[in-house]
C-alpha cells in the first residue's frame, strides 16, 4: 500500500514540475472541448435528420391520402358513367338521355363536373353542360377519345383552359358503348383536386400540388402556376435561383410514378419571397382511369425552417456553452447536460405538435383509417372506424379483424389473402367485402390497404382506408332490379296478348260445340275439360298482364277493411289443421285506396301463404296490421318463420326465383305481388332476419304493402261539411 502511495506521489510531483505543463494542459483541454463540441454537434445533426425524416413520412401519408381521395372521385365518375350506360344511353329517347346527363351533373357538380354527353361518328350527338362552364375548344373532345372497342374507362389528355380570370385544367373521361358511340365527361381537374387538397396542411404553411406526366401543374395553391410547365414556371418567376434539385426529383422520380421524399431549394413560400429550403413527399395517383403512359403525382411540401426551429436554437446556445467551457470544464459538462435535456424536451414538444396535427387529421376523417401491424393486429383506430363499425378504439386496439367478418365467410382465409396481396404488391385497392358491425348489422365496405415501410425498406405494418358503401350497393342493386323487371314485364305483356287471341277462339268454338251435346255424354265431358283448361290458361295470361302493369278493366275502389276480413275468414279455415295462429290489428274506418279488390286480396293471400310455408315445420304466428299514415294505408303481414337470408334478399322479387323444391312453387308469387302493387302506385317492402345472420334477434319476416289513399265522393262531401 505504501508503495502505491509513493507511485502516485511521484506522478503528481512530475506533473507539477513538468516544463510544458501549461501548453500540454491547454492542448488537452481544447482537445477535450473540441471533442465534446463535435459530439454535441453530431448529436444535433442526427436529431435534425431524424425529425426531417419523420416529418417527411407524415407528409407522405398526407400525399397518399390526397391520391386516394382523387382516385375515389375518379372512381365515383366511373360509377356515374356506368350508371348512364345502363340506364339511359342505350335508350333511343333523346329527352331521357338528356335528363340522365343532367341528373349526373347535379350529383357531381361539386366534384368538378363540367360537361357530359355522347360522341357518335366523330361528332357530339348530345351533351349537357354545367352552368358557368366555359370550354375554349370542344373539338378536343373528338380528338382525344380512344378508338378501341373496349368498354372500359379511358382518360383523355390534360388541357389548360382559360375560364374567367383564371386557368383551369380540364380532362375528358371516355367509355365506349354500343353502336360505335362513346360516353364522355369533362372534368374540372383544378376544382376536383382542390377539393381533395383543400384540407391538407403540412406543418403550419405546407401545401400540396399535382403535376401530370408532362410536368404541367394540374393543381397548385398559386393559381398563376396552373397549366404551366413546372420545369420552366419556377425559373421564369425567379431566374436567379437554381431549381436543379426539384427538377431532378420531378424528372427522375415523380414523372416515373415513384413514391418518396426529398429536399429542395425554392424561391418563395405562400407569399414570402426569398430562398427557402423545403421538405417534400410525393406519391403517384393510382387509378384505373389512368393508362400506363399517364402519370399524375401528388407532392406535399413545407419549409424546413418550420421543423428546424428547435434545431436552430442548438447552434445559438452552443456558442454560449463554448465560452462557459473555457472557464470551467465542470461548468461546461453541467451546461451540456442541462442543455441536452432542454433540447430533448423541445424536440419532444415539437414532435408532439406534429403528431397531434396528424392525429387530428386521421381521427376526424369520415372514412375509417386503421393501422395494422405485421401480426394483423389493430394499432390505430380512428373516429371514422368507430362510426362505421360501432366499436370504440379501446375495444379494437390489439385485436384482429376476425370479429368484423361475418360467420358465413372464412375469416382466416380472407384476411390471409388480403395480407398476402399487400405483402406482394405493397397495396390492395377497392376491395369490397361484407362486414358485421357491433350491433350485428351487415354492411359492405370498400377497402384500400397500403404497406408502410421504414427507411430500411422493412415493412412495419399497413394502413387501411375503409368506406361504407352499403347504401351505394343497395342503390345499384335496386336500379338493376328495376331494369330487369321492366324488361320482363314488357316481354310478359307481349306474350300475354299473343296468347289471348287463340284462347278466345278455343273458348268460342268450345261454347258452340257444347250446344250440340247434352250433359253426361262423353263428348260433353271432354269439351268441358277443354273449356276448364282454357279458362285456367286465360287466368295465367291475366296474371302475366298484371305483372306487366297492364290492366284491361276499370279500376275500382278497394275497401281495405272488407278485403282483409274476407281474407281472414278464408285463411282461418286453412289454418285449422296447422299449428299456426293468425291475429289482426286493423284500425277502424280505414280510408279507401285505388285498385282491384280481387287483386289486392291475391297480394295478401300470397304473403300469408309465404308466411305459412316459412312456419310449416315449427308452427308460429301470423300477424296482420293495417293503419293509415298521412296519404297512405299500410298493411303489414308478419310471421315468426325462419326468415330470409341476407344473400338472397336482393332477388326475392325476381320472376321465377324460388327457394322451394321443384313442383312446389313457380317463383312468380312475389313478382306478381310487386307488379300488382306498383300498377296502382303503391309500394311493397320487407324486413327479415334469420338466426344465422342475426343470432341475437328472433327470426321472422314482415312485408309491408303501402297504397295511396284516394277520396271518394262521400269523403269529399264529408270534408266540405
Amino acid at each position: 500500500m505504501r508503495r502505491i502511495v509513493n507511485i502516485f506521489t511521484g506522478i503528481f510531483e512530475f506533473i507539477i514540475t513538468f516544463k510544458y505543463l501549461i501548453p500540454v494542459s491547454s492542448i488537452l483541454l481544447f482537445s477535450i472541448l473540441g471533442a465534446a463540441i463535435y459530439l454535441v454537434y453530431q448529436n444535433t445533426e442526427i436529431m435534425r435528420n431524424r425529425i426531417n425524416e419523420d416529418f417527411n413520412q407524415q407528409q407522405l401519408i398526407l400525399a397518399r391520402q390526397v391520391a386516394s381521395q382523387i382516385d375515389a372521385i375518379l372512381h365515383d365518375f366511373e360509377g356515374e358513367m356506368k350508371s348512364l350506360e345502363n340506364i339511359s344511353i342505350s335508350n333511343g329517347n333523346r329527352q331521357v338521355n338528356y335528363d340522365a346527363l343532367k341528373a349526373m351533373a347535379e350529383r357531381t357538380r361539386n366534384k368538378g363536373f363540367w360537361e357530359a354527353g355522347v360522341i357518335s361518328d366523330g361528332a357530339i350527338e348530345i351533351s349537357y353542360t354545367a352552368q358557368n362552364a366555359f370550354i375554349q375548344d370542344k373539338q378536343i373532345i373528338i380528338q382525344d377519345y380512344p378508338i378501341d372497342d373496349q368498354q372500359t374507362l379511358r382518360l383523355g389528355n390534360v388541357r389548360a383552359s382559360s375560364t374567367y380570370k383564371d386557368t383551369t385544367i380540364i380532362v375528358a373521361l371516355y367509355m365506349n358503348i354500343a353502336n360505335g358511340k362513346t360516353l364522355f365527361a369533362l372534368l374540372d381537374l383544378t376544382s376536383l383536386m382542390g377539393r381533395a387538397t383543400s384540407q391538407i396542411h403540412s406543418g403550419k404553411t405546407g401545401y400540396a400540388w399535382v403535376i401530370d406526366e408532362t410536368g404541367m401543374f394540374i393543381y397548385h395553391p398559386d393559381k398563376t402556376f396552373i397549366g404551366k410547365n413546372a420545369f420552366t414556371a419556377r425559373y421564369q418567376r425567379m431566374p436567379y435561383i437554381s431549381f436543379a434539385q426539384i427538377n431532378s426529383i420531378m424528372r427522375d422520380r415523380m414523372l416515373k410514378g415513384e413514391e418518396g421524399t426529398g429536399m429542395y431549394e425554392s424561391g418563395w413560400h405562400r407569399g414570402v419571397e426569398g430562398k427557402v429550403t423545403k421538405l417534400i413527399a410525393f406519391t403517384p395517383i393510382q387509378s384505373t382511369a389512368l393508362s400506363k403512359n399517364k402519370v399524375w403525382s401528388v407532392a406535399v411540401a413545407a419549409p424546413i425552417s418550420e421543423v428546424a426551429e428547435a434545431v436552430h436554437q442548438v447552434y445559438v446556445s452552443h456558442l454560449a456553452i463554448q465560452l462557459a467551457m473555457v472557464a470551467s470544464m465542470f461548468v461546461f459538462g453541467l451546461l451540456v447536460i442541462i442543455y441536452q435535456q432542454r433540447v430533448s424536451r423541445a424536440l419532444k414538444e415539437r414532435v408532439s405538435q406534429q403528431e397531434e396535427l396528424i392525429s387530428s387529421i386521421l381521427q376526424n376523417s369520415v372514412d375509417a383509417i386503421i393501422f395494422i401491424d405485421n401480426d394483423n393486429r389493430v394499432k390505430v383506430w380512428n373516429r371514422g372506424a368507430e362510426l362505421i363499425f360501432g366499436y370504440k378504439a379501446e375495444e379494437m386496439i390489439g385485436q384482429t379483424f376476425h370479429r368484423l367478418v361475418p360467420s358465413d365467410v372464412d375469416a382466416d382465409e380472407e384476411l390471409r389473402n388480403i395480407q398476402e396481396e399487400v405483402n406482394k404488391t405493397g397495396y390492395i385497392r377497392n376491395y369490397r367485402a361484407p362486414r358485421i358491425t357491433k350491433e350485428g348489422r351487415r354492411i359492405t365496405i370498400d377497402l384500400s390497404r397500403t404497406a408502410i415501410y421504414t427507411s430500411d425498406n422493412e415493412v412495419i405494418g399497413s394502413t387501411a382506408i375503409i368506406k361504407d358503401v352499403t347504401d351505394k350497393m343497395e342503390l345499384e342493386q335496386r336500379i338493376y332490379n328495376t331494369e330487369k323487371l321492366a324488361s320482363i314485364g314488357i316481354l310478359a305483356a307481349g306474350v300475354a296478348h299473343e296468347i289471348n287471341n287463340p284462347l278466345a277462339i278455343i273458348l268460342g268454338f268450345t261454347d258452340l260445340l257444347l250446344e250440340k251435346y247434352r250433359p253426361g255424354m262423353a263428348e260433353y265431358d271432354d269439351l268441358k275439360m277443354i273449356e276448364e283448361n282454357a279458362n285456367h290458361a286465360k287466368k295465367v295470361v291475366e296474371n302475366m298482364l298484371g305483372f306487366a302493369r297492364i290492366t284491361e278493366g276499370m279500376e275500382e275502389i278497394v275497401d281495405i277493411d272488407r278485403s282483409l276480413a274476407t281474407v281472414m275468414n278464408i285463411i282461418k279455415n286453412t289454418l285449422m289443421t296447422k299449428k299456426i295462429n293468425i291475429e289482426a290489428e286493423i284500425a277502424n274506418r280505414l280510408p279507401r285506396v285505388r285498385g282491384d279488390a280481387r287483386e289486392f286480396q291475391q297480394v295478401i293471400f300470397n304473403l300469408i301463404n309465404n308466411g305459412i310455408a316459412a312456419m310449416e315445420k315449427s308452427g308460429g304466428k301470423i300477424m296482420i296490421t293495417a293503419r293509415a299514415d298521412d296519404n297512405w294505408v299500410h298493411v303489414d303481414v308478419s310471421d315468426t318463420g325462419i326468415g330470409i337470408p341476407e344473400k338472397i334478399k336482393p332477388r326475392i322479387f325476381d320472376p321465377f326465383f324460388t327457394t322451394k323444391k321443384v313442383g312446389e312453387g313457380t317463383g312468380l308469387g312475389l313478382s306478381l305481388c310487386y307488379g300488382i302493387v306498383k300498377k296502382y302506385g303503391g309500394a311493397i317492402t320487407f324486413n327479415s332476419s334469420t338466426l344465422a345472420d342475426y343470432p341475437d334477434k328472433p327470426s321472422g319476416t314482415t312485408f309491408t304493402v303501402s297504397m295511396p289513399i284516394i277520396l271518394t265522393d262521400d269523403d269529399e262531401k264529408g270534408g266540405e261539411v
